[in-house]
């Protein structure tokens, strides 16, 4: 058999076997940059759903096989003439989806705002200029700086990709800078020329329909346990299109055999941001997790961090693309640290046991309790707040609630925790989905315009506030006091807006 016929079989407890070809094995897969994500959790629910063990390793494997699964039904739908010329098109595709998580930070979403330039704004931590320098073209300098949102994850995995598996993407006769910008979300702005490939970064990088998407719908459910819509992804899968538009430009759509499994889609992703990703427990989880991984960072750096800024530059000089790169020596006790794993960060901890953060984190026993547990009960505890636009700078979310409440009852500022779980989904989906019905792109929500509500979320900013637990008792006396205080402000009148 040809090199390059070769293949090797993954058994996956989701998708069933996984056939990869031998070439990404040996070049990609057993590799030290993609050997780390065995060591990564997937998720960050396993404070609530603690058989959810799966890693961003298997993750990886799963998207390359959905992808895969929706390269074969588009080519099986378009010419031959279009299949010849992109075929680059379909191999930077199929690398993507192998790749979109290489240089994934520990303990999935939780640390990587460290990385970027959330926290840290040094050279270090710009992965948009690190990215471009590596690319250096003026055209995709100029697209990139134009990404509103840049994750850091999504910046750091191309990095790699293109620093480290440059030579090896032109071998599989794929285009590095294409694998780089499917794995950011960056599309090109020539549309009459680039329209094919910007189809494609959708189905990599879209907003829920996308290879990535499907992967964590079906196995983030299979291994929590928790119980939701059931997805058909081989429906979907081959319902899926990239058709010309009126003006001649390539957009993916989907057949109107896909509606269900895509309302099934919405109804998973919307119970995952409320029910798992955004629950009082995992966001409280992942606050302390952020603390204790700060006073270890302070430690191992042998600075004297007592400061919120301090504690937070610390932990910025552990999480940077050198890190992931390169051995770097943590000079307390000499530890070397370098392409960083779950385990790595556990380690550091350990060192450090006496920290009030670290203990509790190990140990499970949450020195805070949350005023309220939901969203829903948080507005059944204020009334006065129904009908009423909340912002980030809204008093009852901001730090001079804080200090209100540690004079009022007598708490230390620092056993007040006011903690953010606004879901990220933003309610775009059912604008952009499109369904082909008689030769037309419809978008999805104009075909069920009374379910609306089903798909489209209120997204207002929303904080837990979590307090020390043994004052746990007095809450119902902090809630009549908050309210009352509430009164003193002035909130926005909350208004609905139709769509015409």
């Amino acid at each position: 058999m040809e090199e390059s016929k070769k293949i090797k079989r993954f058994l996956d407890s989701v998708h069933g076997y996984i056939v990869i070809p031998d070439t990404y094995c040996k070049k990609i897969i057993d590799t030290v940059y993609f050997q780390r994500l065995r060591r990564i959790e997937q998720t960050s629910g396993r404070s609530i759903f603690p058989s959810a063990r799966h890693d961003r390793f298997i993750h990886s494997l799963g998207v390359f096989h959905l992808g895969c699964q929706i390269l074969c039904t588009i080519i099986n739908t378009i010419n031959d003439k279009l299949k010849q010329d992109k075929e680059y098109v379909f191999k930077s595709y199929e690398l993507a989806c192998l790749l979109h998580d290489i240089g994934h930070s520990p303990f999935s979403h939780t640390f990587e705002d460290y990385y970027g330039s959330e926290y840290c704004n040094d050279d270090d931590h710009n992965l948009c200029k690190i990215l471009t320098d590596l690319i250096n073209d003026e055209t995709f300098t100029k697209e990139c700086n134009k990404i509103v949102k840049k994750t850091p994850h999504e910046f750091m995995s191309a990095i790699i990709v293109v620093s480290k598996f440059n030579n090896v993407i032109d071998e599989c006769k794929g285009n590095v800078e294409l694998v780089a910008r499917m794995i950011i979300g960056c599309p090109y702005e020539d549309k009459d020329a680039k329209s094919f490939d910007n189809a494609f970064i959708d189905l990599i990088h879209g907003d829920v329909i996308d290879a990535d998407g499907l992967d964590y719908v079906s196995r983030d459910s299979w291994a929590s346990g928790y119980s939701t819509a059931k997805v058909d992804i081989e429906r979907l899968v081959s319902s899926i299109r990239v058709s010309l538009d009126k003006e001649g430009h390539y957009q993916v759509c989907f057949t109107p055999k896909a509606i269900n499994e895509i309302s099934k889609v919405l109804e998973v992703k919307t119970f995952q941001q409320s029910n798992v990703i955004y629950h009082h427990t995992v966001v409280y989880d992942q606050n302390l997790l952020i603390e204790a991984m700060k006073s270890a960072a302070a430690y191992h750096l042998d600075m004297n961090a007592l400061t919120v800024d301090e504690r937070t530059n610390a932990l910025c000089k552990l999480c940077t693309v050198k890190t992931m790169t390169e051995e770097v020596r943590l000079h307390k006790e000499n530890i070397p640290l370098i392409h960083p794993m779950d385990d790595d960060y556990v380690s550091l901890m350990k060192y450090n046991l006496a920290d009030k953060y670290i203990s509790q984190w190990f140990s499970r026993q949450y020195k805070l309790k949350p005023l309220w547990k939901s969203q829903a009960e948080f507005y059944s505890q204020f009334e006065v707040l129904r009908d009423k636009k909340l912002e980030k700078t809204s008093w009852i979310f901001s730090e001079e609630c804080r200090q209100f409440l540690a004079a009022k009852f007598d708490m230390a500022e620092e056993d007040i925790w006011i903690c953010e779980a606004t879901p990220k989904y933003r309610g775009k989906f059912a604008d952009k989905v499109l369904i082909k019905v008689n030769d037309e792109a419809i978008p999805y929500e104009n075909l069920l315009p009374a379910d609306r509500n089903s798909y489209t979320q209120d997204v207002q900013p929303f904080f837990y506030i979590y307090i020390d637990g043994s004052r746990i008792d007095r809450k119902g006396e902090m809630m009549r006091v908050l309210n009352e205080e509430i009164k003193k402000y002035v909130f926005n009148t909350k208004t609905k807006v139709e769509r015409q």
